[in-house]
């Protein structure tokens, strides 16, 4: 009776050549990476050969190697040591060259290149193995043919190593213009993904490509190299190979915010799932390294308030709002007297937490008008939710319709400022913008349990329903280091839409089958729409979770809190000391002091 997987296999190559496509298809495998497996299988049957045939020599007193029959190998083999020895030289060359195989499985190397090494290794071997054997036909004089095609063996399979080996390598040249920088090649294996089509994400993304249930970085090829580049850093004093104070501080920026994931929970989504004791090995061996290197790239505080504010460089009518951040201007920055405003954006899971987050609204009326509308909402003391049961049961909550409803052309802002490490270890607020996400509303239904309900739906029509525009922009650090306006670009000109945010936690990399390419099919602006609009599709004041996120809450929430104005300043504050209550933060902490941290001017740094 077959078994089910020669049944699969059966049926997945039925009707198709059997070739190694259809074999990488009935095993869900990349093509390329069965090259490697036969590769890898080849070298341990051939080391098995001869290590059985050693022992049976051995076995049967007769360990000495097979006499040479060449000239060149009796003058090779001089002593009599040499000849009585049981271990011949080609013995050495095959068990070295697979206990290197064995240690070379778990270094990222892009697919089939194990394969091609094992051909160019067995070539190179051949070579010089060739003349200890009988005299084959020789061509050109004394050239063997036997050597003339082991020869060209290492030569085209090394050659073409070296060609997948070059591909491979991420085109990251946000640091510097060679991609093998070593912050380039850094950032390249902590933010760079790819998908099982082979198409790579993430270089220019503002957080890395990380969610809860992510594999990557805590185990297997990726989390050696990731390892393997903080060390080199560490001991190369990788932080003095660049003294720009902007790219200093981005890199320390994003080596911060995979630091934050570390520390956050990683549950077992997928399958093959995260065995809890890998998932804390893993975290222990990359906590240290990447510490001592945010620590390497820490700015002093003057260098923190001197770095440019990017937002004033992008900021124009016809895109972000110039007057934003105006003092006394039309947007009034909100806060709440209970901590930091977002706070769905600072609880959530995926990365980004080691930001300030401001809120920002503007009535048509202008300042004065928005400041009263505050004042309405800290007034109000009627129910939030509205029950009534002789509805359908998915009809019987909904928002108390007498919410103060902000007027029709009201634009809410929410902006993403990064928080730094300064040279002291504390954390700095900076005038450097991550994102801006700008909504205006055109229209704003009245509340009924219908209309709330319908926020909730998903169909062609869910837009309109919802009455608003969507705008958003996010940091480029290609653009932001090119001074190419500011760095902000709106997404529809940066790369396919991830969702890191209140996402499922499951990692679209780590599946298997191709189904990545279902993140990638819309546009990164309509991508990020669909999932804003999720949470804040309801109309007008009722979409506006700072106050009252009611699509989140249910109706056990009952104590809205109270929204005031709050400077700039303070908001920073706010965000600093909620970063430092954080249990991120106080695992970062202690590490940063330790021996590796050097503490003095970037520009004294010792080497």
């Amino acid at each position: 009776m077959r078994s089910f997987s020669e049944i699969q296999f059966g049926r997945k190559c039925a009707g198709k050549k059997v070739g190694l496509g259809a074999v990488a298809a009935a095993f869900d495998l990349p093509e390329r990476a069965l090259w490697d497996y036969m590769a890898i299988g080849v070298l341990a049957v051939g080391f098995w050969i001869r290590l059985s045939l050693r022992v049976q020599r051995l076995l049967r007193g007769t360990g000495k190697p097979r006499p040479f029959q060449c000239q060149a190998a009796r003058h090779l083999r001089r002593d009599e040591a040499a000849r009585a020895s049981a271990v011949s030289r080609d013995d050495v060359v095959t068990f070295l060259g697979f206990a290197a195989f064995v240690w070379l499985w778990s270094v990222a190397l892009a697919r089939g290149s194990y394969g091609l090494a094992v051909l160019a290794w067995y070539g190179t071997g051949r070579l010089f193995l060739e003349p200890l054997h009988g005299e084959p036909s020789i061509v050109f004089g004394r050239v063997r043919i036997d050597r003339v095609v082991a020869a060209l063996l290492a030569l085209c399979a090394g050659g073409a190593l070296a060609l997948v080996a070059a591909a491979s390598l991420p085109a990251v040249r946000l640091y510097d213009s060679n991609p093998a920088h070593l912050w380039n090649r850094l950032h390249a294996s902590l933010f760079v993904r790819v998908t099982a089509d082979g198409r790579e994400y993430g270089a220019d993304r503002v957080d890395p490509l990380l969610w809860v249930g992510s594999r990557y970085l805590l185990q297997g090829p990726s989390h050696v190299q990731a390892i393997t580049l903080l060390n080199e850093f560490i001991e190369t004093h990788g932080e003095q190979l660049l003294r720009d104070p902007l790219k200093r501080g981005i890199l320390q920026r994003d080596l911060w915010t995979v630091f934050d994931w570390l520390e956050g929970s990683h549950a077992p989504y997928q399958q093959p799932q995260l065995i809890p004791e890998v998932v804390r090995k893993g975290v222990e061996d990359l906590r240290q390294p990447l510490a001592t290197v945010i620590a390497r790239l820490a700015l002093t505080p003057e260098e923190i308030r001197t770095l440019p504010d990017n937002y004033a460089a992008t900021a124009r009518p016809n895109a972000l709002p110039p007057d934003l951040f105006q003092p006394d201007g039309p947007w009034v920055s909100v806060g709440r007297s209970d901590g930091p405003i977002a706070r769905h954006h600072l609880r959530d899971d995926g990365p980004g937490k080691n930001s300030v987050f401001l809120v920002l609204i503007r009535l048509p009326g202008g300042r004065d008008a928005t400041l009263k509308y505050l004042d309405a909402l800290r007034s109000f003391s009627g129910p939030l939710w509205m029950h009534d049961a002789n509805q359908p049961r998915y009809l019987q909550d909904y928002p108390n319709p007498n919410l103060p409803q902000f007027p029709v052309g009201t634009q809410v802002a929410l902006v993403r400022r990064a928080l730094l490490i300064d040279s002291t270890g504390r954390i700095a607020p900076t005038r450097l913008t991550e994102q801006v996400q700008l909504r205006t509303h055109r229209a704003i239904s009245a509340m009924t349990a219908q209309e709330f309900a319908d926020a909730q739906r998903i169909d062609e029509n869910m837009f309109a329903r919802a009455g608003q525009d969507f705008e958003e922009f996010s940091l480029s650090r290609a653009a932001l280091f090119g001074e190419r306006a500011g760095g902000l670009l709106p997404l529809a000109a940066l790369d396919r839409f991830f969702l890191t945010f209140s996402s499922h936690g499951v990692d679209f990399f780590d599946m298997r089958s191709g189904q990545s390419s279902l993140a990638t099919q819309d546009d990164p602006a309509h991508a990020a729409k669909l999932g804003c609009k999720d949470c804040h599709g309801a109309p007008g004041v009722y979409s506006f979770n700072s106050y009252v996120p009611f699509r989140l809450a249910g109706p056990g929430f009952t104590q809205a809190p109270r929204l005031s104005e709050i400077s700039l300043v303070d908001a920073e504050q706010v965000a600093v000391a909620w970063k430092q209550q954080r249990v991120d933060w106080g695992r970062l902490q202690p590490l940063l002091r330790g021996p590796l941290k050097l503490r003095d001017h970037p520009g004294q740094r010792q080497p």
